[in-house]
């Protein structure tokens, strides 16, 4: 009687195989739906862009992408990547640029060919008479642009390069212009002396080599300087020995800031500080020696916002050679600038008025009609 093998024998024997065929397709499948490392490092490299600057460089989308997103994914087919993710990096690269100069957008945008007058009007000429000094401010409205020689940071001056800097101020004097009784004359308003919170000094100096280039840059482009003294705890005297040789230029003039005139006790920046009539008198008078020898008068500006800052107004003696500016400071509310300027306009030791408008701070921005509408109208603009 021959062997019998069951049906069933056949059936298990088939079934056996087809499970070992399909375990080894299994397995072949499962290692080639990895993603590779290039794929993965060239999917990090797409959605994370590396220009982006940094306050923006890593939204919540820009997180590494799950293995897991590309498992569906067939191999080479690498369009789901979320190359969408890019898109704020373009509107988003011009801002640095452009975030501490919106002020001079305003007028004409920074071009190669700006928007002003066709031929630009020569200064008119100063007629110096030394042992008689002539007159200064009645011939000239001067519109500046603060900040540091040195750069970025405390105001427009330093924003952007010297060669634009100069074409937009020239345009925003252009707009006063047409409001002005007199020659409007733009110019570089130059914190010279910047006070920190250094001890013992509290003040730190721009060199003089960089002081005196711009100033010679000023005087070949038709533009006056403004060299700026906040003193810490120096002697303001110090101070002014120190830049005295640039004012005998007859269009190089001088700004203190008593808000950073300190005494032993007081910080800039956590107390305001003050400028006494005595330390103004030795400034004027050593100003009007200066002004005699050159037949010119000489200017000084004094920036104010709080009564506290020039305390002794009634004894601020009148040099017949230095032309006194009282200019209205402080930033957010330009109404109360507006306020304390026609107030210092009916103080004692007034004799010209200045206001200073903060791009940035001030809660709207008087425009160069609301400025000139002011009466009596500032001779000193100075936009920071």
């Amino acid at each position: 009687m021959g062997k019998y093998y069951h049906p069933s024998f056949h059936v298990l024997l088939a079934l056996l195989i087809l499970t070992i065929f399909l375990a080894s397709c299994q397995t072949n499948t499962t290692e080639t739906s990895q993603p590779t490392s290039e794929i993965t490092e060239a999917v990090a490299f797409v959605t994370t862009p590396t220009n982006t600057p940094a306050p923006v460089a890593e939204p919540a989308t820009f997180t590494p992408i799950p293995a897991a997103t590309l498992t569906p994914t067939p191999v080479g087919t690498d369009t789901p990547t979320p190359t969408p993710t890019i898109t704020p990096t373009p509107t988003i690269t011009p801002t640095p640029t452009e975030t501490a100069t919106p002020e001079p957008t305003n007028t004409p945008e920074p071009t190669e060919t700006p928007t002003r007058a066709p031929t630009p009007q020569p200064v008119p000429a100063v007629n110096a008479v030394p042992g008689a000094p002539v007159p200064y401010l009645s011939r000239y409205r001067l519109v500046t642009f603060y900040g540091s020689p040195w750069g970025r940071g405390l105001g427009i001056l330093g924003n952007q390069p010297r060669d634009m800097t100069l074409r937009l101020l020239h345009n925003l004097a252009w707009e006063y212009a047409g409001f002005s009784d007199r020659y409007v004359m733009p110019a570089y308003h130059m914190v010279t002396t910047v006070a920190n919170q250094n001890p013992p000094e509290m003040r730190h100096l721009v060199d003089m080599p960089t002081i005196e280039n711009w100033v010679s840059s000023a005087n070949a482009n038709g533009v006056a300087s403004i060299l700026d003294i906040q003193p810490g705890r120096i002697d303001i005297m110090t101070e002014f020995e120190r830049i005295r040789h640039l004012l005998y230029y007859p269009h190089v003039h001088l700004a203190i800031d008593p808000e950073f005139a300190m005494t032993e006790e007081q910080i800039p920046n956590v107390h305001v500080g003050q400028l006494y009539a005595d330390q103004i008198n030795q400034v004027q008078a050593a100003m009007q020696d200066i002004a005699q020898e050159i037949g010119v008068n000489r200017v000084l500006i004094l920036h104010q916002f709080k009564n506290s800052m020039l305390p002794d107004k009634t004894l601020i003696q009148n040099f017949p050679n230095v032309e006194l500016v009282i200019d209205s400071d402080g930033t957010f509310d330009t109404d109360i600038k507006v306020f304390n300027y026609l107030q210092y306009a009916n103080e004692p030791a007034f004799e010209y008025g200045g206001i200073k408008l903060f791009y940035v701070y001030d809660d709207y921005l008087l425009t160069p009609e609301q400025v000139m509408a002011l009466s009596p109208q500032p001779v000193i603009i100075i936009y920071q």
